[in-house]
This record gives C-alpha cells, structure tokens and sequence, in this order.
C-alpha cells in the first residue's frame, strides 16, 4: 500500500513540475483498485462467515441439553447436601456455570451476588417461613453478631422479680444500660429460657425447685430485644405438660424462637435458622443436666426436651444436618455442675465432638456461674455462660457475643456481675480486669483477654 500511495504522490508531484500525463495517474489508480478489491471482498467474506458461524454455535449451544447431571453432582458433593435439577434449572445457565466453577475450585462456600448456595437453596424451597427460618437482610456491614447470655427467671414474689417491681420498668431497670444497649446492637440474641409461662399446672412432685411465671411476663424478652431462647433445660416442663403447651404457646405468640423442646422429638430436636448478609446460620439446643431425670425426654409421639445424655449421638446426628443446610451452626448446651467451675470431662470431649460434627461455636449454661473458655479447631466454646439475671445470689455474669467476618469467627465476653437481683456492668478497669484473670484461670486451654474483652487462644496455644 505504501508503493502505491508514494506513486501516486510522484506522480502529483511530477504533474506540477514535469507535466505527468493523466493517463499514467489513471494507470495508478487502476493498479490500486486491482491490489485492494481482493482484500476488500476476501474480509468481506470472512467476517460473514465468522457471523455464519457464530449463529450456527449458537443455535447447536441452544439446541445441546445442559448438563445439568454434571452440575447436580459437582454441587452435591462440594455442599454435602442433594442439589436437585429443579433448583438448578430455575437459574441462569451462566450462573449456574459459575457456582460449578467454585465448587471444582474449592471455593466454599459457594456464593453468587451476595448469597451462599444454602441462602439460595431455601429462597428456592421457600423454607423462608419467620419461624424456623428467618430473613433479616443485611445489616450494612461486612460482620453480623450473635449475642449470648446465660440463665434468666421470671418467677413472680421470688429471686429477682420482687425486686424487678419496685421498677417503674420491671426486670428492664435491673439490668445495666450497657448491657441492654449490646443487647440490641447484636444481629441475633439469645437467652436459656430456664421456667414455664403459664397459670396453669402443678409442681413436679420431689423436685426441690420449680420455677414458673405469668405469660404476660415474655413481653420482657421482645423489650430486651432477645430473638431466640433455649428451653433445653431442667426447667422447662417444672409444672407439667398444660404450663409446658402454655409455653411453647406464649413464646410463639410473642414472635419468640425457641429451640431445645417440643410436643414431639420432630420438633425438639429441630434447628432455627437465621439469613443474614447472605449467610445462613442455625441454632441448636439439648440438655444433659440432671442425675435423676425429672424432666421428660422428646420422643417421637410425646413431648420434652432434646437431650444430649450419654453417647450424644442423637444431638450429634441433629448437628451434622444442621451443617450441610447451614453455613454457620450454634450449639448451645445445658450441661455441667451447678457452682462448680471445674468442668465434667464429658464437657469437654463433647464440645469437641460437637465441632467436629460441624459446630462453630458452643455456648453452655446450667452451672449458674461462669465456667472457662477455649478455642478447638479455631472455634470457641464458652462451657457456662452462668446467670444472666436469674436469682438474688452475687455472682459474676457477662455476655458472649460471637463476630463473623469473612468465614471467621471471633469472640468477645462482656463482663457483669449479677448482685442484688441487677445485672451490673463491670465499668472499672481493675474490677474488669480481676474477672478476666479468673476466666482465664479457670479455663482449660491457655486463653487471653485483653481490656476490651475480646478473647483469643494464648500465643502458644494458637491452632
């Protein structure tokens, strides 16, 4: 092209100085026309072709089946739980092609705009029903927070409620700004639920507490913003299978999930699920706290509590499916000896077991006071939680509150003292910091806490 163009300028050239003849310019352009025409009509016929072919890709990529047997199974095998076709077709094949794309890389857990494949799953299923499972949205942030207290007690004209009436607000002024203002600054709260609301029923007979409060008094867990409590406990069924109904009646009614009891096994040993920014996290609750059983058992046809006696293979099988339907699961345990901080070994060998199984994190109550902490496999077990505001006894008290954040979980203890039927907040350094040393102390594993309570395993003990 070059030649030809550095011809035609000779030529202008020797036009105005020579006199070129018009026939050896027309001569030029004729050479030219004969070079290019070739080359304009050969990419003419290329890019009609390449078009050609590209409509023919695509009416046989239109035409080919999916392979959505491929894309089931992929999925299946990554999340460990049955990926129906249904689910599948009801998506974008692109999409579809991506979440494959993790699954093959080890991406987990799979996510697609925002949602991990079990927030996916059950939008598709429609288990989204606000009693088992729940959808909160997205709070903004890059973390959610699941807050945790232990033991509480409504029982009228004895331990804290006599005091809590002399309170324009009730059992709300007994406990600290500070506490009531993490309360709800938590994503998800939850509370051991230890008494029956009813008017109805009578005393467990041989029972040397027995623990129950009017109905109206649940109002006191929607004004402390608690979400969600445990009735996995030696408590729950004190007057009986009428105040036992009312119960499970009254925290229903007050917009209240509940987990750990039932009217039938089905239903005490069923999990409640949270979705929030895109993740899906359960709760799970059993109980392994009395000698002499009282309290009945869950079976299949009668009502009680989820248990975790013996073996806890039972509660240990409830947690491998809460796994693989979850992306988070918490369990939280009525175990231990009462006012004893020396843990029973099967605590610990369970709480193990319990992570294993695909817990995140285990929250203990039962003992009425503080018991220590540990991390296993990076996951932190908190074996007592003790009384949150539960009888007129002096005790330390305090808040777990458990951060996730980009797959990770972190731990943090907010300290109080339970004392004169109040949950006070520790505000002073050196009282804050008398109570950390003796959780640190008392726990089974090397831990630390530093002063803002965020509780980590000790340099050395790190896994």
């Amino acid at each position: 092209m070059s030649f030809f163009t550095g011809q035609i300028g000779k030529c202008l050239i020797k036009n105005r100085k020579e006199g070129c003849t018009v026939k050896k310019l027309q001569l030029t352009l004729i050479l030219i026309l004969i070079f290019f025409t070739p080359l304009v009509f050969s990419y003419r016929a290329k890019v009609i072709d390449d078009r050609v072919k590209a409509e023919e890709a695509s009416i046989i990529a239109a035409q080919t089946p999916y392979d959505y047997q491929h894309a089931c199974s992929v999925l299946t095998e990554a999340s460990g739980r049955t990926i129906p076709r249904q689910f599948l077709e009801s998506l974008e094949k692109q999409t579809v092609d991506e979440m494959v794309a993790q699954a093959e890389q080890g991406i987990s857990p799979v996510t697609i705009n925002g949602e991990t494949l079990n927030v996916m799953f059950s939008r598709f299923t429609g288990e989204i029903d606000g009693k088992t499972v729940f959808d909160l949205g997205s709070n903004g942030n890059s973390y959610f927070e699941l807050g945790f207290g232990g033991d509480i007690n409504f029982t009228p004209d004895e331990y804290i409620m006599p005091h809590a009436q002399t309170f324009v607000n009730g059992v709300l002024d007994c406990i600290d700004p500070e506490f009531r203002e993490a309360m709800k600054a938590v994503d998800i709260m939850m509370l051991n639920n230890e008494f029956t609301y009813s008017k109805r029923g009578t005393p467990t007979p041989n029972k040397q507490f027995t623990f129950r409060a009017d109905p109206s008094s649940v109002k006191y867990l929607n004004l402390l913003d608690v979400d969600i409590v445990s009735l996995a406990n030696n408590h729950t069924y004190d007057y009986g299978s009428d105040a036992f109904q009312d119960t499970l009646e009254a925290l229903d009614n007050a917009a209240i999930a509940r987990v750990g009891a039932g009217s039938n096994l089905e239903e005490a040993n069923r999990s409640v699920s949270y979705i929030i920014n895109g993740c899906k996290v359960a709760y799970l609750a059993a109980s392994r706290a009395e000698n002499l059983r009282l309290t009945p058992l869950a079976t299949e046809k009668s009502e009680g509590v989820c248990s975790c006696y013996g073996d806890s293979e039972e509660f240990i099988e409830n947690i491998k499916k809460a796994a693989v339907r979850n992306d988070y699961v918490v369990v939280y345990v009525h175990w231990g000896t009462e006012y004893s901080t020396e843990l029973q070994s099967s605590q610990k060998e369970l709480a193990r077991k319990y992570i294993d199984a695909g817990a995140d994190a285990v929250i203990g109550a039962h003992p009425h006071i503080l018991q220590g902490m540990e991390f296993y496999n990076g996951k932190p077990i908190v074996y007592s939680l003790g009384n949150f505001l539960f009888n007129t006894k002096t005790l330390d008290s305090g808040m777990a509150v458990l951060r996730i954040e980009n797959g990770g979980i972190g731990l943090r203890f907010i300290p109080g003292r339970q004392i004169n039927s109040e949950l006070k907040y520790v505000k002073i350094e050196t009282e804050r910091k008398i109570l950390f040393n003796r959780l640190i102390s008392i726990s089974p594993a090397p831990i630390e806490i530093d002063s803002e309570g965020n509780v980590t395993p000790a340099e050395n003990n790190k896994q």
